[in-house]
């Protein structure tokens, strides 16, 4: 059981990194926020190369690090733009909608049968959604549409479908190619860090300004780096141990924990009724375990 205490541990630094996060972003935007993190991170982790071979992979096996970690990068990017702009309790909770849409996906694409168990997470997701959008004032089918039509609301759904495809990804990395965790996350961060700045340059900002921003959130920053190391080696190390579904199910809990503090610390309204969404969510994760996100 090892592998539960690993990815309850990341779940736990991924929901204080993401509290942390949510405050940075009130001073930064999304852009300069993952790129000042990311290159902290880099920084930070820049001792791997003198501890462990990161140069004798195959080609093959560094272009899936290198594709995983643009999907990563844009998933995550996606994810700070949706804390921008919406509540964490009511943004995060919606990342543990991957199972459910996996499995629909499957379901009509591939044509492979749903369980009952896989069919009431899937009302699960639905009932936790609608809770996380519902005003008291609401008519009952508001909510339903907010949850379509927000366009705050895009920014998740984009990082849901990435992070499932570069969680499966993760599990073939470590797993199958039995490629160290450490030297995932090494190649991860430099091109996380060089596709920010690469964003950055595209849209002519100008990559010492939003360096002189972030100065002073400096220890902020850089204790979410040290808590991004953390978080995502431990859910590595995890995924060698166990079946990435059941990884990624305990992983999600980090929800209910990011939205409980975070809603507490930013005073966010309809906290109880949002935390009652998300738990319903993360109850669908263990419904339906699939190798996803």
């Amino acid at each position: 059981m090892f592998w539960f205490v690993l990815a309850t541990c990341s779940a736990l630094l991924s929901a204080a990194s993401a509290v942390l996060q949510k405050k940075i972003l009130f001073r930064l935007n999304a852009l300069e926020f993952s790129f000042s993190v990311s290159l902290a991170v880099v920084l930070l982790s820049s001792f791997i190369p003198f501890t462990t071979d990161v140069v004798s992979l195959p080609s093959s096996t560094l272009f899936i690090i290198i594709g995983k970690s643009i999907l990563g990068a844009a998933a995550f990017l996606l994810v700070m733009l949706s804390l921008q702009h919406n509540q964490i309790s009511s943004a995060l909770p919606l990342l543990g909608l991957t199972p459910a849409a996996a499995a629909i996906i499957s379901l009509l694409v591939l044509g492979e049968g749903l369980l009952f168990i896989e069919w009431l997470g899937i009302g699960f997701v639905i009932a936790g959604a609608y809770l996380l959008e519902r005003k008291p004032a609401d008519t009952f089918f508001r909510p339903i549409g907010g949850i379509i039509r927000s366009k705050n609301y895009y920014y998740i759904y984009g990082a849901v479908g990435l992070f499932a495809v570069s969680s499966v990804l993760d599990k073939l990395l470590v797993s199958g190619f039995k490629v160290s965790p450490p030297v995932v996350l090494f190649y991860q961060h430099i091109i996380y860090a060089l596709l920010y700045c690469a964003v950055l340059l595209v849209r002519r900002v100008s990559v010492k300004e939003v360096l002189r921003k972030s100065a002073g959130q400096f220890p902020l920053i850089v204790t979410v780096a040290l808590l991004t190391i953390a978080y995502r080696f431990t859910q590595l190390e995890a995924t060698v141990l166990a079946p990435v579904a059941l990884v990624l199910a305990v992983k999600r809990t980090s929800i209910l924990y990011a939205s409980f503090f975070g809603g507490k610390l930013f005073s966010e309204e309809r906290l109880a009724t949002k935390l009652l969404g998300a738990l319903l969510i993360v109850t669908a994760g263990f419904c339906i375990l699939r190798n996803v996100g």
